[in-house]
């Protein structure tokens, strides 16, 4: 395995997380959102993916470990007592970056934690990191194998990388946004369009290869703009995995596809544009999620995808709705010109 160079590694430690299957028709994502920011609960990892027309829709989210089960308990009553939620105490948010959009990225961590045999229990990239949720006993074995996998400059050993976390540890801790904004604050906006969005089912022990499958769109040139993963509840034995590349790129993805993971299930394949807030509060206070999510459905707007890690919301849209869905935001949130 070549390994690539990056410029660091984020932990958050001490989370709960929840993942929930929903079929009723209407997304639940909007409702989940408000449930927790009336309950001051601060979402710190988020990722959902859309209904197919023959699917469930999926949400994935990491709360406070002390939140966990009033979070579950929460969600649980608001989909009328479904059993089709997940709760994995005590688990860690690791991530590395900066990816640039390198496929190659997601391709050396998912293999590696294949080899590990970790299981992975949710995946989103942002702009800048790439974002993934791991129980906490298993974190420091994670850690020393990312290490295999990519180089860190200011960091040339696991040992010299927790050396420096010790140190910040209790700061990091301590830096949680207690103060509302009325109109929340967004320090870049970026977008994407002309691609394609590829939402595919595997089975759980499968990620490996999906890692392959990155590897080879690395080596074609290609940039993975959107990439998040969400195992099925309640028994985790499969993955819905999404991802964004170019839409000129559909004949060496399927490709790559029947050679890698010819087991893939494609749920979805369809037209997409891409944006992502980056802001300075979107990973420790409460609400934010919830204002994007009911704006959007205020104006009829579905997001087919969404994560929120590290600082950012990206979220994905039919190629027709980018512009309206970000018109729509410039009431709640204060975005620059």
């Amino acid at each position: 395995m070549d390994k690539i160079r990056l410029g660091g590694i984020k932990i958050a430690e001490g989370r709960s997380h929840l993942i929930t299957a929903n079929s009723a028709g209407e997304s639940a994502l909007p409702d989940i959102c408000a449930r927790l920011a009336a309950n001051r609960i601060n979402l710190n990892h988020l990722t959902s993916l859309d209904a197919t027309a023959d699917g469930e829709e999926a949400v994935s989210l990491c709360v406070e470990r002390a939140e966990g089960y009033n979070t579950y308990f929460l969600i649980k009553a608001l989909l009328g007592g479904s059993d089709r939620i997940h709760l994995q105490e005590d688990v860690n948010i690791l991530a590395v970056f900066p990816h640039d959009k390198k496929p190659g990225v997601a391709g050396n961590l998912l293999r590696q934690l294949a080899s590990l045999g970790v299981p992975v229990h949710g995946l989103a990239s942002s702009p800048a990191a790439m974002a993934f949720v791991v129980a906490a006993a298993d974190t420091m074995r994670v850690i020393d194998a990312l290490f295999e996998a990519f180089t860190f400059p200011a960091y040339p050993s696991p040992f010299d990388w927790y050396a420096a976390y010790q140190g910040r540890e209790q700061v990091l801790k301590e830096i949680i946004c207690s103060y509302e904004e009325q109109v929340i604050k967004v320090y870049n906006v970026a977008q994407e369009k002309d691609l394609d969005l590829w939402h595919l089912e595997i089975p759980s022990s499968r990620l490996g290869d999906l890692g392959e499958v990155f590897h080879d769109l690395d080596r074609a040139g290609l940039r993975l703009s959107f990439l998040v993963a969400i195992p099925s509840a309640p028994r985790l034995e499969s993955v819905q995995v999404a991802c964004c590349l170019a839409k000129s790129a559909e004949a060496i993805i399927r490709d790559c596809l029947g050679r890698q993971l010819p087991m893939a299930r494609l749920l979805r394949h369809q037209s997409a544009a891409l944006f992502s807030l980056v802001g300075p509060h979107f990973g420790d206070r409460h609400g934010i999620t919830n204002v994007l999510a009911n704006a959007m459905r205020t104006a009829g707007i579905a997001p087919l995808a969404m994560s929120c890690a590290i600082h950012s919301i990206s979220v994905v849209v039919g190629e027709d709705d980018l512009d309206s869905t970000l018109q729509i935001l410039k009431g709640p949130f204060d975005i620059p010109a």
